[in-house]
């Protein structure tokens, strides 16, 4: 059953601007996401959010989820900044025009699917429940794919969460 958030009824805006490039694969969208969306979004779906993504919540074990948790509790505000944002991809999405007019708005999505960021989402999730950490600061960026061509979906989105996922290691 595709996951359909409608931010709008749920009290959220997702300031978003729209790609320039046009084809007939699809259509990007770059967008900002509070990380109480985040969290409220992950505690009604859970890891149904993450069945695109080729990893799943690898607990706070490694340095990065640590890291993600540290800038969490101790330093919220900067999380936009050191963190790499999230890769989603959707069948369809609707757009509103921002209240000042000046905008866009991601106002609901259909068949949302994180295909890369669920360490993020995650961390921010539970830093948010385990530490009771004040996650009003928190906004992370994401990259919204919507894939026109329902055919060709199952291996687009296989492709984006794989390219994604795929990082060389930095010494």
């Amino acid at each position: 059953i595709p996951i359909e958030i409608d931010f709008t009824r749920d009290g959220f805006e997702i300031p978003c601007i729209i790609s320039p490039s046009e084809n007939d694969q699809y259509q990007s969208y770059l967008a900002i996401i509070s990380g109480a969306a985040l969290a409220t979004i992950y505690e009604r779906y859970g890891s149904r959010l993450l069945e695109q993504n080729v990893r799943s919540f690898l607990q706070f074990t490694g340095k990065i989820n640590k890291g993600m948790r540290k800038t969490i509790n101790e330093e919220p505000h900067m999380f936009l900044a050191f963190n790499n944002g999230i890769a989603v991809t959707a069948e369809e999405i609707e757009i509103a025009k921002s209240g000042d007019g000046k905008g866009y708005l991601i106002s609901k999505v259909k068949d949302f699917q994180i295909v890369n960021g669920g360490q993020t989402t995650a961390s921010i999730y539970h830093t948010f429940k385990k530490d009771k950490a004040d996650i009003s600061g928190v906004f992370v960026q994401v990259k919204l794919t919507v894939v026109k061509n329902r055919n060709d979906f199952s291996k687009i989105v296989s492709r984006i969460s794989e390219y994604a996922n795929t990082q060389n290691k930095v010494s």
